[in-house]
């Protein structure tokens, strides 16, 4: 399985099962990923430890990298060791649940902080003045063992029963129970079994669940692939028709309850003659359709793996040109990257030379569009000779008075 996440994205410090202890892993992903700004969620990641070379498998979603919108953000303040403002979570040591700061007051040796407690009246609590210089843990802690659950691969913590600090380093499962493993400040390790809706299914249990998923929603392909479960998570292999079959199945997996995540080794079906000429010359087609309006666009094949970098503007996004290059025969992987132009320029006028250009008889049965970026005219698209070429430019030339002209017009 190494081979098929060739990307070490960083290190980090997690429990290895075989080591026992707490070691430096790998962090490897199928894609080259960046894990600053947050990654999106269900993106399978390996966990492969430096020392003995274990590996498991866990999601970008189960880590405190993932973005924020997209995972569980209730951190509570610990008072003593936190910056506190209205609106945060305060938990006070030894108090039965932490509560919403709804207002701070402060005199020269006392803070006077409004608590909310689940909806219930505010309290009025008093406590001496701490200056707070550094905080380990800026956004809060995860208050265990109430937050196992939703605490994620390098979460600060602070386990309330044992009043200790730590950091949460694995998840792992005993043989019959899925636990978190978390490293407290004093090198305890403390393995926390989480509640009963958070264990995962039986392996056998969650591939009938998945396998009766995937013949309902997709009947005519869920004899080409096969399912397994480890762990609550599903690993599909077999071919697929095309890329937009094949996400489509992922995606469908991912939304199943129970499913940790969902790790594809499915393979699109490609053909000998499907090239990647073949291919770019279909995506041009479907980028220069009647119903899509894009421009300055650039695209790149290889290997069955489609890039396309483009803009349009305001609220002329192509919502399904995505799925329709996905469906392109003998592509692998889509990425499509639409940038909007919030202040177009000179929109009519490229209007009008767009219509000059159609009705005139020396350029039938060209595919000509005219755009303006940065105050720069782009012709793009395709005619059918070089004489198309050079009279398209020359229509655009008369019409726009500039030499700020791009000609990218491709002879097809």
């Amino acid at each position: 399985m190494r081979s098929q996440f060739p990307h070490r994205l960083y290190s980090q410090r997690l429990f290895c099962r075989r080591c026992q202890k707490v070691t430096e892993h790998g962090i490897f992903a199928r894609e080259a990923y960046s894990t600053f700004g947050g990654m999106d969620p269900h993106i399978p990641l390996l966990c492969s430890c430096d020392a003995c070379g274990t590996i498991f498998v866990a999601f970008s979603n189960e880590f405190v990298f993932c973005n924020r919108e997209f995972v569980n953000t209730d951190y509570a303040k610990i008072y003593g060791y936190n910056r506190i403002v209205a609106g945060n979570w305060i938990y006070f040591k030894g108090s039965p649940k932490p509560g919403v700061v709804k207002s701070i007051f402060q005199s020269p040796d006392k803070q006077i902080i409004v608590v909310n407690y689940d909806g219930g009246p505010d309290q009025r609590i008093e406590r001496p003045k701490i200056d707070i210089e550094y905080e380990e843990s800026p956004e809060g802690y995860r208050l265990l063992p109430i937050q196992s659950a939703q605490t994620l691969l390098g979460d600060c913590i602070y386990h309330a029963i044992r009043d200790q600090f730590g950091i949460a380093v694995g998840l792992v499962n005993d043989g019959e129970k899925d636990k978190l493993v978390v490293l407290l400040k004093d090198k305890t390790l403390v393995f926390i079994t989480l509640p009963p809706l958070s264990q995962n299914l039986p392996n056998d249990k969650l591939c009938s669940i998945v396998q009766n998923k995937l013949a309902q929603v997709f009947p005519e392909h869920c004899t080409r692939v096969s399912v397994e479960a480890g762990q609550g998570i599903v690993y599909l292999n077999g071919l697929v028709k095309n890329l937009s079959i094949q996400r489509a199945i992922v995606k469908c997996v991912n939304a199943i309850p129970k499913v940790r995540g969902c790790v594809d080794f499915t393979r699109v079906e490609t053909s000998s003659f499907t090239t990647d000429a073949v291919i770019e010359k279909t995506v041009y087609e479907q980028i220069e359709s009647s119903v899509t309006r894009l421009f300055d666009y650039k695209v790149n094949v290889s290997d069955g793996k489609v890039q396309i970098e483009a803009s349009c503007y305001e609220n002329e996004r192509p919502k399904d040109l995505e799925n329709r290059v996905a469906e392109i025969p003998g592509v692998r992987d889509l990425i499509c990257l639409v940038s909007e132009i919030y202040e177009p320029i000179n929109v009519e006028l490229c209007k009008k030379v767009e219509s000059e250009i159609s009705a005139s008889t020396f350029l039938r049965g060209a595919n000509i569009r005219v755009s303006c970026n940065n105050r720069r005219f782009l012709l793009e698209g395709s005619v059918q000779s070089i004489l198309q070429k050079e009279l398209a430019f020359a229509t655009v030339l008369k019409n726009v008075k500039t030499t700020s002209i791009e000609n990218r017009l491709r002879i097809v």
